[in-house]
């Protein structure tokens, strides 16, 4: 039996990585695993047959439903600022998955080359790793490369944005690419399988291209799932507090959001998250 990663996923079958000699075996989910339920996924550390099955998942310290990744260090928030218009709901719906799941975001901005329009310090102020890219001037690529140093991650973002021009950009690969459908104002899905790329001393995950990752938080961790929020939170008169109806002398994040610590936007943005799992409109 041999210890190893799972570096794709296709079609039922799964490509391993072996630590003990760095090639790749092509081998299927064991029938004991199929009976405890337990699909594995890419990004899973597993027990192996060479060329045979896998016998058993190691522990996760995190994954996501879908795109159906594991053991991810960082995920990279690629939007673009026009063509597809720019949603700051949606960057936050995504930021607010992959923060409630421990994975540091790394935001990156494409599309530069076709607007006058900035958001970089907008999530700067509020603490993020931020990158406002530029292919036409080659600007806002510095550092870029350095952030997969010795990580596990994973790309994501609506379709149409860039996704899979940006990790060919990065690490030579050539991956399908399309161009927008202008009519619908949204990109036609081209990526066809989940793989683990090696890169600068890292691993980069090229995933399906989603328009969203699964909304898998409850309605009780939802109000400390945003780093910010979750801090802020500590200061709340209750435990419970949800952000939402309380009065703002019990709320410290309504308080922040009233001295503009908190983004009056982002606020809204998870009222919006709020009151979708809740099942209330306004």
């Amino acid at each position: 039996m041999e210890l190893g990663k799972i570096v794709k996923s296709v079609a039922g079958f799964y490509d391993v990585k072996s630590y003990e000699d760095k090639q790749i075996y092509r081998v299927r989910g064991s029938g004991k695993l199929r009976l405890l339920d337990m699909k594995p996924i890419v990004g899973d550390e597993v027990e192996f047959e060479k060329g045979e099955l896998i016998h058993r998942i190691l522990g996760r310290k995190n994954f996501f439903i879908r795109p159906k990744i594991a053991n991810v260090d960082q995920a990279i928030v690629v939007m673009s600022l026009v063509e597809p218009e720019f949603s700051s709901l949606l960057v936050d719906k995504f930021l607010i998955i992959i923060e409630n799941k421990n994975v540091e975001p790394i935001i990156v901005l494409t599309k530069k080359d076709l607007t006058c329009d900035s958001k970089i310090n907008f999530y700067k102020e509020q603490g993020y790793k931020v990158f406002e890219i530029n292919y036409e001037k080659q600007q806002g690529f510095e550092g870029l490369k350095d952030i997969f140093r010795h990580k596990t991650s994973f790309f994501v973002g609506q379709t149409g944005v860039g996704k899979t021009t940006l990790i060919n950009y990065l690490a030579n690969t050539n991956f399908e690419t399309q161009a927008i459908s202008k009519a619908l104002n949204r990109g036609k899905h081209t990526t066809r399988e989940v793989s683990l790329i090696n890169f600068n001393g890292g691993e980069i995950i090229d995933t399906p291209g989603f328009s969203s990752i699964e909304f898998d938080l409850t309605i009780d961790e939802l109000p400390t799932a945003f780093k910010s929020f979750k801090e802020a939170s500590k200061l709340c008169k209750f435990r419970s507090c949800k952000h939402y109806a309380e009065n703002i002398n019990d709320c410290n994040v309504k308080k922040l959001v009233e001295q503009g610590i908190i983004k009056q936007e982002r606020y809204d943005n998870y009222v919006s998250f709020y009151e979708r799992l809740n099942g209330e409109k306004r």
